[in-house]
């Protein structure tokens, strides 16, 4: 190869790394930086030295702590931008200098489509930090072996195998396999011994420490820390990737010598193969962005900040149809008095799972279900899908501030103590720790403050059994022991408005007035229009309300246009469209 040549290869190499970094940098950090605030959320790395301990109960235990570590600081998602591009651009960039070590030419293709692929996979919000880092790991340790090793040093690697695959798991059979390779294709004098001793020692490891040190079985020694889940479902592609850097002594030692010759105008095509990829992934990517997720992540993150009129007015801006969305938004609604308000000027299910989610130990279900409970007040049962969560799933950021909370207004100061030694434990939440440590045993702050205080006057004194499957017969056992809960008193009617049970409705009326409202929230209003004309113009006798004018003259030009198009339906919904968030239009078309 020409010096010019090899000048210009460099060039054409570098502007594809660097257009491959800019561009990964802005698809993570301007599409999908909600992946970063879910991995985030989704556990709790603690700084301890006891916790470092724990990962280190079987073998690839360190790899995940270190992958925890890294998930710490996606606190700011643009740093997970900013380290994920830089960690997969590495990859690149190493692989291409181990084919340049192997074949001693420039490497265009296999590095970027390993990064590419990489970034796909990257692109699924559960795909976890620690399956990046595992193959980042083999791939430095690899470049660094056949780069500075030699002779005598490199029995090193060989000798200290176990130790690695001790510290990586099943990714460090990436190194084997390579190590592997490597040596069958070189010419050195002891390769065979080598490699004898780099596969003995460490199946003796694998079989006598599981049955000595870490009680697992062989199968799940030779797989941890890999798990389907944490590659976000995406097995197949992940294990491609997984045997093809495994492989790839043997790759960069093949040969094509049509694609290698072929080109045009005396340019090789082989040069611009990284634009291509990125074209081609950068397209794929752009294609599975899902914008319902990106959606989601940012309601649930205002949510988590208590920004409950942001949580609607983003909803009203993005509307979504999914449940787990609409339940944060119903909660939002119910804690800024504007649930009978607006319930449908949202989408609801029919089922009422947007009020509601039953008791699953589903971890998103589990995860969330709790904070319905919380908001009306009962608090023991708010604690106890926290707590199961915790169990089922580890800690979490936000599953320890809700024990803590509950703890904090059932007064178990002992236990709060306990969570709130883990939180200060922490790399970014040792602030609030702080901040919760200030209202132990006392009983006075915690009145006082805005969320603690509110919640605590609405805990239910009376006893019952939590129907946990039912969670709608909880809002009557409520009702029966407060009614004054002005909370619940929304739920049971927004339950009532979904059922489509105007009658019971207009005679629940008087609990709008024991819960302190000054006048009938508009759907509930609505509702009592409806159930007016199906008595003939009678509203009912309801002590301090009255029906507003404009309800009654919005119902008679609603109803006019339905009778004008009742023949056919469809065309009825759309002369209807600008009564989509009125109680009439959910009864007639939902």
């Amino acid at each position: 190869m020409t010096t010019n040549n090899l000048k210009t290869n460099r060039i054409i190499q570098l502007a594809a790394y660097i257009a491959f970094f800019c561009l990964t940098i802005f698809y993570f950090w301007f599409f999908a930086g909600y992946i970063f605030y879910y991995q985030e959320k989704s556990m709790l790395f603690q700084t301890s030295v006891e916790y470092l301990f724990k990962h280190l109960n079987q073998p690839g235990g360190f790899l995940v702590w270190l992958g925890e570590l890294q998930t710490a600081f996606y606190y700011y998602p643009l740093v997970g931008a900013l380290v994920v591009s830089a960690e997969i651009c590495l990859m690149a960039l190493l692989i291409a200098r181990i084919g340049e070590r192997i074949t001693t030419k420039t490497q265009f293709f296999i590095p970027f489509l390993a990064g590419a692929i990489l970034v796909y996979l990257q692109t699924n919000y559960q795909f976890q930090t620690y399956n990046l880092l595992g193959i980042l790991l083999q791939v430095f340790v690899f470049y660094l072996i056949v780069s500075f090793l030699k002779r005598k040093s490199s029995w090193i690697p060989i000798l200290f195998f176990p130790g690695w695959y001790f510290l990586t798991g099943s990714f460090s059979f990436i190194l084997m396999m390579m190590l592997l390779l490597h040596l069958f294709f070189s010419d050195e004098k002891y390769r065979w011994p080598k490699m004898a001793i780099l596969i003995l020692p460490t199946i003796l490891f694998i079989l006598i420490s599981g049955e000595l040190l870490f009680f697992e079985s062989i199968g799940e020694l030779l797989l941890y820390p890999y798990a389907n889940q944490s590659t976000g479902n995406q097995q197949y592609l992940f294990f491609a990737l997984f045997f093809a850097i495994a492989f790839l002594p043997a790759l960069f030692n093949i040969r094509i010598t049509l694609i290698q010759n072929l080109t045009i105008r005396k340019i090789s095509v082989l040069q611009f193969t990284p634009f291509l990829i990125i074209l081609v992934f950068g397209a794929i990517n752009i294609s599975k962005y899902e914008v319902k997720d990106k959606h989601y992540f940012e309601v649930e993150k205002l949510f988590y900040q208590q920004k409950f009129n942001e949580v609607i007015a983003y909803n009203e801006q993005h509307p979504s149809v999914n449940i787990l969305t609409g339940f944060l938004n119903n909660i939002a609604l119910a804690e800024t008095g504007k649930l009978t308000d607006k319930l449908f000027s949202f989408p609801q299910s029919p089922d009422a799972r947007t009020l509601f989610l039953p008791w699953e130990l589903v971890g998103e279900v589990l995860k969330r279900g709790g904070y319905f409970y919380y908001s009306i007040g009962q608090i023991n049962e708010a604690q106890r899908w926290a707590y199961e969560y915790m169990v089922m799933r580890g800690n979490t950021p936000e599953g320890i501030k809700m024990l803590i909370k509950t703890e904090l207004i059932n007064g178990n100061y002992r236990v709060v103590a306990k969570y709130i030694s883990i939180l200060k434990q922490t790399v970014f939440y040792r602030d609030e720790a702080r901040r919760f440590e200030s209202f132990l045993d006392n009983e006075t702050a915690i009145l006082n403050d805005s969320e603690l205080g509110q919640k605590q006057r609405l805990k239910t004194s009376q006893d019952f059994f939590v129907l946990a499957e039912n969670p709608q017969a909880n809002i009557d056992l409520i009702l029966a022991a407060d009614s004054t809960n002005r909370i619940a008193v929304q739920y049971k009617f927004a339950l009532l408005l979904l059922q489509k049970d105007f009658e019971n409705v207009t005679r629940l009326l008087p609990l709008l007035k024991t819960a302190g409202f000054e006048k009938i929230p508009k759907n509930i209003e609505e509702a009592v229009v409806a159930y007016s004309l199906l008595n003939l113009g009678k509203y009912p006798e309801f002590e301090g309300f009255t029906v507003q004018p404009e309800t009654v003259i919005s119902f008679n030009k609603y109803y006019q246009i339905f009778q004008q198009n009742r023949n056919n339906k469809q065309q009825a919904e759309k002369a209807l469209q600008e009564y989509r968030d009125t109680y009439w239009y959910h009864v007639f078309f939902r």
